[in-house]
């Protein structure tokens, strides 16, 4: 079956105040560019596996029982599954980062509005083009750059409420389509058109397929931008704290797992294998999936903030390189591991399917990386350019 990870691009970060470990005002939080970076080498495995037909699955999809490969391949597949619920609340945070920067610069809330959806519309565009021809996957394929466009746009606009009421917007969203999929996934696991997957759902046998449902995902993108305008705050500097926060979400994650009621989608049955119970549903989005993987997400960030002397060092510096230009990542390592895909067929198979699919991984990863270093450096030195928008 063929999977998606995500990604976005990269933002300023204004604050007033000096950073508790050294980074001072206007400065980036070089922690958040890296855990984007480390979502795209996650993001990377999966579709290096993709592109030489190896699954990496470790998760369900419209809540049916997976079958999970051999064990290097599952556990390949828990480490790719952080990519897609941390690029899309990520995203949700780079808004208000990025909205910040511009108004204390003198943009006005139209200017930046309108940058978000020309943003948006530049990575409908890019989806429907270089991604959808780069792809080597099993099917023709709309990425997840289309879904997060869409849902950018929306949130451009949510994020003119107060913050209070987006939050409350943001978390009745996630709430309601929790309380939907059930009978989503019992209607649409019959059969569904393209643009009931798009909105609602997913489909690997439409043309083009499509597996980031737009209100399924959506609501992570509104929910940090809410968080957007408190990430810089003292208490959300403290690595202590992230180590909180990881152990609640990975607790709310537990109760809902063993109740498998709201939120689970794909329930554990005490036949399987133990190693099942962290096997949940990705496509459409369980609440036990986003919470299992942001709760990972958030004690990466606690290390990262615990440690920033390393973000300065290598291979840490590659991951905030990446970070920091995340959609032109995305789109050229699509293209390269594509073109990886194609060679590899052209040889005949050898070895196991996980070993294959790191190989390929590590060769792409050694050509993506010089090309994110040289292009952050032309986009800095071309601010203004149409640059600022990929």
């Amino acid at each position: 079956m063929a999977h998606s990870s995500v990604s976005r691009a990269a933002v300023l970060t204004p604050d007033a105040a000096i950073h508790a470990t050294g980074v001072q005002i206007g400065a980036r939080l070089l922690a958040i560019d890296a855990l984007r970076g480390l979502a795209i080498v996650a993001m990377a495995l999966d579709h290096a596996a993709a592109s030489v037909f190896v699954s990496l699955q470790a998760e369900s999809y419209g809540g049916l029982t997976p079958q999970l490969g051999s064990w290097a391949s599952w556990m390949l597949g828990l480490f790719t599954n952080i990519a897609s619920p941390t690029f899309w609340f990520l995203a949700g945070v780079s808004m208000t980062l990025y909205a910040q920067g511009r108004l204390k610069k003198g943009d006005s809330n139209w200017e930046i509005t309108r940058f978000f959806l020309i943003r948006a519309g530049v990575l409908a565009a890019l989806d429907l083009t270089v991604a959808w021809l780069a792809w080597r996957g099993g099917t023709p394929y709309t990425h997840v750059l289309l879904s997060i466009g869409v849902s950018i746009a929306l949130v451009s606009l949510l994020r003119l409420l107060p913050t209070p009421m987006l939050t409350i917007v943001a978390f009745a969203w996630l709430a309601a389509y929790q309380l939907a999929l059930p009978e989503l996934a019992a209607r649409f696991n019959q059969g569904v058109d393209y643009w009931q997957a798009m909105l609602l759902y997913f489909s690997y046998e439409t043309v083009p397929a499509t597996e980031f449902a737009i209100l399924g995902w959506g609501s992570l993108i509104a929910l940090g931008c809410a968080f957007g305008t408190v990430v810089r705050r003292a208490w959300f500097r403290s690595p202590r704290n992230w180590v909180v926060v990881g152990a609640m979400l990975f607790a709310l994650f537990a109760v809902l797992r063993v109740w498998g009621g709201f939120g689970d989608l794909w329930r554990y049955d005490a036949s399987l294998p133990a190693y099942y119970w962290i096997v949940m549903n990705k496509t459409p989005p369980s609440l036990t999936f986003l919470l299992f993987n942001l709760s990972i997400a958030a004690w990466v960030y606690a290390l990262f903030l615990s440690r920033q002397a390393w973000l300065q060092r290598l291979p840490f510096t590659w991951l905030v390189t990446m970070g920091q230009v995340a959609l032109f990542a995305f789109v050229v390592h699509l293209v390269i591991y594509g073109m990886l895909g194609r060679m590899a067929g052209l040889l005949p198979a050898a070895g196991p399917g996980a070993v294959r699919a790191v190989l390929v991984w590590l060769i792409g990863l050694a050509i993506l990386i010089p090309l994110c270093t040289w292009y952050r450096s032309y986009r800095r030195a071309r601010p203004d350019s149409l640059l600022r928008y990929l």
